[in-house]
């Protein structure tokens, strides 16, 4: 528990993913070129993304008391992240069945969410207060209060702002990291560069938005872009995920934000290498070796 950088807080599951050249229609097998079967959550992704990176990570949420849950903490156990702050809860481990065609470059996904989150325990609560940051997401951004954080009231707060933001207050968090679809429903008829000024200078923050394989976008004190990397796409499966954490790694190192963008950037791409979400993650010296190579 002690020297933790990051908590990252929200959602934990267990996914099993298959890969097929086109989904089947009404009734119809296909033949699944491959099947895996890994953890998954944006918090989850994001807590592991870390540790692969070489920041001391911890995650809360909540799991089941069941095989899944029993497995996720395995998984958390290799990848060196602490678990004490996960809670077990009385439903089952939350969880998706997620179909990625190739064909269509496009996943459909069948979830057994939301999972009903178990009270804080007190190493959650610990390891949340004596953070230099926390990093949620839809679910964890609405237990701060629980876990007793504000903005400017213990560690530092990044928000992985995957949808349903457009009302959200930026005012809340220190770092705001939607899409870019998003910040264009929140601000409709301003340019990417606009709207992410408007919400950073008005709540005195950073502002980064993903833009897909294009790369991504911040304003702090002034607008920066970043180009994606071209690797042999198997699934994008968590791949925003993977570069919330990786941001957050480059954040906690203290990199000027362009090179953190690139670094990110680098660290989600090469995840897409794999079907589920972390199984392609790149360790530290990987992503490393990579970007000297592109250099």
């Amino acid at each position: 528990m002690a020297n933790i950088q990051v908590v990252c807080i929200g959602v934990i599951t267990m996914d099993t993913i298959g890969l097929v050249e086109k989904y089947p229609s009404e009734d119809e097998r296909v033949i699944a070129q491959e099947i895996a079967r890994g953890g998954g959550g944006p918090a989850a992704v994001s807590a592991v993304a870390l540790s692969r990176l070489g920041i001391s990570t911890a995650i809360v949420g909540t799991i089941g008391d069941d095989s899944d849950g029993r497995e996720i903490l395995e998984i958390f156990k290799r990848e060196g992240v602490d678990t004490t702050g996960i809670s077990i809860g009385t439903s089952p481990t939350a969880g998706s069945v997620i179909v990625v065609s190739k064909e269509h470059s496009a996943r459909a996904i069948s979830t057994r969410q939301p999972m009903v989150q178990a009270p804080a325990n007190a190493a959650a609560k610990k390891l949340t207060s004596q953070a230099l940051w926390v990093h949620c997401d839809h679910v964890g951004i609405n237990r701060l209060e629980e876990l007793g954080i504000s903005r400017g009231a213990g560690p530092k707060i990044s928000f992985d702002a995957g949808y349903g933001v457009e009302d959200f207050d930026v005012n809340l968090v220190d770092l705001f990291v939607p899409t870019d679809r998003q910040m264009a429903l929140r601000h409709p008829g301003l340019s990417l560069e606009d709207a992410m000024a408007k919400d950073a200078i008005s709540a005195g923050n950073t502002v980064v938005a993903t833009c897909g394989s294009e790369g991504s976008a911040a304003y702090s004190d002034s607008f920066l872009t970043a180009p994606g990397f071209a690797v042999d796409v198997v699934s994008t499966l968590g791949a925003g995920d993977v570069f919330h954490g990786a941001l957050m790694a480059q954040v906690v190192e203290g990199r000027p934000m362009a090179q953190a963008l690139r670094r990110a950037n680098a660290v989600a791409a090469l995840s897409c290498r794999g079907l589920d979400g972390q199984s392609a993650i790149p360790t530290l010296q990987e992503l490393n070796t990579y970007l000297e190579a592109q250099s």
